[in-house]
């Protein structure tokens, strides 16, 4: 039994106010909800004139999103019976990417998971205004999870279609995904009330669906945790935020650079005069006679020298500047040193974020030591995104295909995913590594063509290494196919469909020939 919409509500208000809450207002940077979400007696709660935020949580939510999909990804459909590629499906999936900006949705989605712990991703549609079936992210505290024994069995996600100005009827929309079917259902509360259940007719007139069925048993949303376990709730299916535990570090951060600016501000130059030498202001010399103690000013930006009517030697009363010291260097020990500690709390490298680099840029063997935490952190999260974004992409090819049934999507096959290699190393690096392989005989030509392109399908790497073999004399006898398939794929024919056919030369020389 699945939980109803109250339930599923209170239960992701709880988590709102015991988690998400805090890690939010540090990665926007809201003063009132800083104070709100601080402890008692820290910065944010104490009285100041001046605070500073330093939006350095919104600085590594950025961050993980560059380390994740800074490149875009390898999507491809496959067949489900031999795994190969279908071509008709890997042109409508390339086309259904780019008409929903894929990669684009994918960095927002990384960076709102980054500081909040989780984000969903649901599929949409509407056949008479979208060209496909459409993706949207859905923030954490927008929806919520339900496990069973390990296995999802539904997200409930909360939208607000229409509120009043003072947020007194809130109208929003619960939507239960579960595999196979999505049930909607229209509530009218407040802000932070979910309120009453309305009329399903209402959804219709507002042109939503109260229930749609979908062929087969893939679930049309995804939740992806961040990364596990909570540290806060170690038995629920949520994710972990990057900033978990670092927010009283977050605080003093701000703490200090406020301080920091506060000596900037002490630090001005200020000019001690004799009362003989101020004047009352303009505003009260023509104001007349005024009850109020009169105000005097000081104009140090005057650069003309003026008459002073007062007699300095009786009063021996002379300007005195002063101006206080600025404590910039403790300062900014202070503040790198706080730095460090959120950012390798977060699990980054603080290389990663140009902490602590002296002297050249390194590359190879010393980039991948000196950044190592950072990559290990990111393939981490690779892992909670890959079968979660695998599953709904197959789900929307699905989808397409009986929405969209002449557009080249079929409903048999599924899709593959494939991150960019993180330690992409560099050209003399990796030729220095090949070339000490080759010399001791410990690799053949095909590991050595996967090292140097760890990102290349099984049939990219075959062909690569057929051409090294021709080029270096290795197997002249497959030359003349090797190239007719070359050519055959220029002109746009594929080499497996059948039509290909090599020389009876070819044939007999080098037919038998296989790596």
């Amino acid at each position: 039994m699945l939980l109803s919409g109250p339930e599923a509500w209170d239960k992701l208000q709880d988590h709102i106010r015991s988690y998400y809450r805090m890690f939010s207002a540090a990665y926007s940077g809201n003063s009132n909800d800083l104070r709100l979400t601080a402890r008692m007696k820290s910065f944010w709660r104490r009285p100041s004139k001046q605070k500073i935020h330093v939006p350095i949580a919104a600085d590594i939510a950025a961050t993980s999103s560059d380390l994740l999909f800074g490149e875009e990804l390898q999507i491809a459909a496959v067949d489900n019976d031999d795994e190969r590629p279908v071509e008709k499906v890997q042109h409508r999936l390339e086309e259904i990417e780019r008409i929903n900006n894929f990669h684009a949705l994918l960095c927002e989605a990384a960076e709102s998971c980054s500081a909040l712990g989780d984000v969903y991703l649901k599929i949409m549609w509407d056949r008479d205004r979208m060209a496909c079936p459409g993706i949207k992210v859905v923030q954490g505290d927008n929806g919520y999870p339900e496990y069973r024994l390990g296995i999802l069995r539904a997200i409930h996600i909360f939208t607000i279609i229409r509120d009043s100005p003072d947020e007194k009827s809130v109208y929003r929309t619960h939507e239960i995904y579960e595999p196979g079917r999505i049930v909607t259902e229209l509530y009218q509360g407040t802000s932070d009330s979910l309120g009453l259940r309305l009329d399903d007719s209402l959804l219709e007139e507002i042109g939503i669906e109260p229930e749609s069925i979908v062929e087969g048993d893939l679930m049309l949303a995804a939740h992806i945790p961040n990364i596990r376990p909570n540290r806060m709730f170690r038995s629920s299916y949520m994710g972990r935020s990057d900033f978990d535990n670092l927010r009283d570090l977050m605080d003093a951060l701000d703490e200090a650079y406020s301080s920091w600016v506060r000596d900037i501000r002490l630090g001005k130059a200020r000019l001690i005069v004799p009362a003989e030498y101020l004047r009352r202001s303009g505003e009260e010399l023509f104001a007349g006679s005024s009850k109020t103690a009169p105000t005097f000013e000081f104009d140090e930006d005057v650069e003309t020298l003026v008459a002073i009517d007062a007699d300095t030697d009786k009063s021996g009363s002379f300007i005195t500047p002063s101006q206080f010291a600025i404590r910039a260097e403790e300062h900014a020990k202070t503040c790198q040193d706080i730095i460090t500690k959120i950012v390798t709390g977060a699990g980054y490298s603080p290389q990663t974020f140009g902490i602590n680099i002296v002297g050249m840029a390194q590359s190879g063997t010393a980039l991948r030591i000196r950044e190592k935490k950072s990559y290990s952190t990111t393939s981490k999260k690779q892992a909670y995104w890959q079968d979660p974004l695998e599953t709904l992409m197959t789900a929307l090819v699905h989808l397409d295909a009986k929405l969209y049934p002449q557009k080249g999507s079929t409903d048999k096959c599924h899709v593959h995913i494939h991150f960019p290699y993180l330690f992409a190393s560099d050209i003399p690096t990796m030729a220095s590594s090949l070339q000490l392989l080759d010399a001791a005989k410990a690799a053949s030509t095909e590991t050595k063509v996967r090292m140097l392109h760890p990102d290349w399908t099984a049939d990219k790497v075959v062909e690569e290494v057929d051409r090294i073999r021709i080029e270096t004399g290795m197997d002249k006898s497959r030359l003349d196919v090797v190239m007719q398939k070359v050519q055959m794929q220029t002109m746009g024919i594929d080499p497996d469909s059948g039509d290909f056919s090599p020389s009876k030369e070819s044939k007999s020389t080098g037919g038998e020939n296989k790596l």
